[in-house]
């Protein structure tokens, strides 16, 4: 069986984040994204691509399932009212 890896540079395409983002929803309590496999010297690793897709698609769930929908969603602001 062979093994499909994305650098940290695939991942930055795939998701349209920096490389810090990545690393900061690595420390996540709820569904972090997954360690990469493969650690070389620098900034070069490597994750599983099966691993990315299944926290892709458990982030996908959570982001449905949150109060106000999508994975980078926030709170509606509330609109003033001016009398």
């Amino acid at each position: 069986m062979v093994r499909e890896y994305l650098s940290t540079k695939d991942l930055c395409q795939r998701f349209r984040c920096s490389s810090r983002t990545i690393f900061r929803r690595m420390t996540r309590e709820e569904n972090p994204f997954p360690q990469p496999l493969i650690r070389q010297a620098g900034s070069f690793n490597l994750w599983c691509a099966d691993a990315v897709t299944e926290w892709e698609a458990l982030e996908i769930e959570r982001s449905e399932n949150s109060r106000w929908g999508g994975i980078n969603a926030s709170p509606p602001t509330p609109v003033r009212r001016w009398h």
